[in-house]
């Protein structure tokens, strides 16, 4: 998977502006997909470029004119081959756990420190899947799935994490 893929799988549905592409990212993919506009507008490029995409010119009055790209058949071909594809293995990767892994190198504070911004975070993440779900009922199935899947992630990393700053918390009563 590529930012490539990705951007065609939301102009597989619909012709949109680079700008739309990273809203969609930021309201349905972003816990597990995300990219900045220093990623997207590139990728738009070298898409047009290599003939998946078209871009039309949507002249606008008052405001800059807007770019619209449209997925041609070529970038259809090509986003099914990825759909076909082999799924990459996931991989995570977590500067909070790295640091946590070799925390025996530094304070309890510290660790508590880290685990309280990564609950921060989490609850964030947390609260944003939950309205997206409250804003979306009727969801389409597959969307519905991944949404589900990072609630549920969330939710297990928020428990996680209590249970951690509660035990340093007893030790350092105790």
């Amino acid at each position: 998977m590529n930012i490539q893929d990705v951007i065609l799988g939301f102009l597989y549905e619909e012709p949109m502006s680079g700008y739309d592409i990273k809203q969609m990212m930021e309201n349905s993919v972003s816990y597990f997909f995300d990219a900045s506009f220093g990623a997207i507008y590139p990728a738009l490029r070298k898409m047009e470029k290599d003939g998946l995409v078209e871009k039309k010119v949507i002249q606008q009055e008052g405001k800059p004119n807007k770019n619209l790209f449209v997925i041609t058949e070529s970038g259809k071909e090509q986003f099914q081959q990825y759909l076909y594809s082999p799924v990459n293995p996931t991989v995570t990767r977590s500067d909070v756990l790295i640091r946590i892994f070799f925390g025996r190198f530094t304070t309890k504070d510290n660790i508590v420190k880290w685990l309280e911004g990564e609950r921060e975070k989490s609850q964030s993440m947390y609260d944003n899947l939950i309205s997206v779900a409250e804003t979306y009922p009727n969801m389409e199935t597959f969307k519905r799935f991944t949404l589900e899947f990072g609630i549920r992630q969330a939710k297990m990393i928020l428990g996680l994490i209590d249970e951690e700053l509660e035990k340093l918390n007893k030790q350092a009563k105790g």
